[in-house]
């Protein structure tokens, strides 16, 4: 099958989780025997290449600014490129030019943050079946976060409404959602998006994670006997991470034998200001750390997100290397650490109960805290061989249904998919 990848961004360019699970998935596929490419939006355009079998397309972004360079202009300005993103029809002209190109059998699309929705129309009007995979909120939120003055949104605002209104004609186009929690997919559906589609052509497939350089069983070996009990965070640090939370879960618990390391940047002042918030309780904030190295160094780590993640990454790379994970019950959180695990989740928010969480795990030894029971559903669901089956599943079910000739499944990836 010729499959093509569309994302705003495909790595070395690194905003979130996304782009490295399209890289991932994108090289799985390749492992599979599939002939797989990837488009994406940079600065400048670029002549294509292949990477690890993956052939990129990088078009000219033709925005006012560059998606990277956002923070830097005013919040105004930004909602005027939403708006007029819609229309982007450069980007259209770029993406038709790839597909005639490729001539790809299916296009599975990803984050368009910096994509118009043309691109589907583009597709479509080659006859090209489209899959989408949700793993934000670009096409309902100007932000993509749903997150507003400190708070989740329980509607969708006028301005998001504006910026986004074509959308709710083009993503008519798709053929298959695949959603990355059941939660997103429901916050979609509840949006007026996808009601064309049968129930059965919108699933639920988890990102495919590994943590580069990572040895689990390398990690689980560590003597950390002479330390005390270390609490992890990594990612961006500022507020709708929840890093202020997590501050003051551990300022009520104050100075014990615990210590907390904190790995991410910010784009602003956030760092100083929870450093200030901390004093002289043993938080260290390390900036960036490459996640095998906090991992190895960590015994539990910490996503006290209070917008809602549709999924988060670092949830997926913690259950890889072994390590639990206390977590906000928020976005798609509750449904990897599971809501029959209620001692290792807590209301976004709420300082005092994220305490009585850490509190009830410094009572604890070491081995008693793991369980790889609890969630050793998510580190299989979550291989990139099984994630590879999964989409397999649904593109052949999309083609399908497109009445485009399908090709046969490959026996030992459909059984890893079951």
């Amino acid at each position: 099958m010729r499959i093509l990848h569309l994302s705003s961004l495909y790595p070395p360019h690194i905003l979130g989780g996304c782009e490295l699970s399209v890289r991932d998935l994108a090289e799985e596929q390749v492992k599979m025997g599939h002939t797989v490419g990837a488009a994406c939006v940079e600065r400048q355009a670029e002549s294509k290449t292949v990477i690890n079998g993956v052939t990129v397309f990088r078009m000219f972004h033709n925005n006012d600014f560059w998606i990277e360079d956002g923070d830097g202009h005013s919040s105004h300005e930004r909602r005027m490129q939403k708006l007029k993103q819609q229309w982007n029809f450069n980007v259209e002209s770029q993406f038709d030019t790839i597909l005639a190109d490729f001539k790809p059998d299916l296009l599975n699309t990803h984050s368009l943050l910096d994509v118009p929705t043309l691109v589907w129309r583009a597709a479509a009007r080659r006859k090209i079946p489209i899959v989408h995979t949700i793993c934000e909120y670009d096409l309902i939120c100007g932000n993509a976060a749903m997150f507003k003055n400190g708070e989740n949104c329980d509607h969708i605002h006028l301005g998001c409404k504006v910026v986004n209104f074509s959308k709710k004609f083009t993503q008519r186009h798709i053929g298959g959602v695949a959603s990355v929690s059941q939660e997103t997919l429901k916050i979609h559906t509840d949006n007026g998006f996808f009601h064309h589609l049968p129930e059965d052509m919108r699933r639920v497939i988890y990102y495919s994670c590994s943590v580069e350089g990572g040895d689990p069983v390398a990690r689980a070996q560590i003597d950390r006997s002479d330390r005390p009990l270390t609490f992890g965070y990594i990612g961006r640090i500022n507020t709708e991470k929840g890093v202020g939370t997590m501050v003051d879960a551990f300022r009520q618990i104050g100075h014990a034998n615990w210590r907390c390391l904190v790995a991410g940047k910010a784009l602003d002042d956030s760092v100083e200001r929870f450093k200030a918030k901390a004093g002289d309780l043993p938080i260290e904030f390390l900036g960036f750390q490459k996640a095998k190295d906090l991992y190895d160094k960590v015994d539990v780590l910490i996503v006290p997100s209070i917008w809602a993640e549709p999924s988060p990454r670092t949830i997926y790379e913690a259950f890889f290397m072994k390590v639990p994970c206390i977590g906000a019950a928020s976005g798609g959180i509750p449904e990897l650490i599971g809501d029959h695990q209620p001692n290792y989740l807590f209301k976004p928010g709420d300082a005092d109960e994220l305490a009585q969480r850490i509190r009830r795990l410094l009572t604890m030894t070491r081995r008693d805290i793991v369980d790889e029971y609890d969630f050793g559903n998510v580190v299989e669901e979550s291989t990139s061989r099984r994630v590879g089956g999964n989409y397999d599943r649904l593109y052949h079910d999309v083609l399908k249904a497109a009445g485009k000739s399908v090709p046969a499944l490959d026996a030992s990836f459909v059984s890893a998919a079951e």
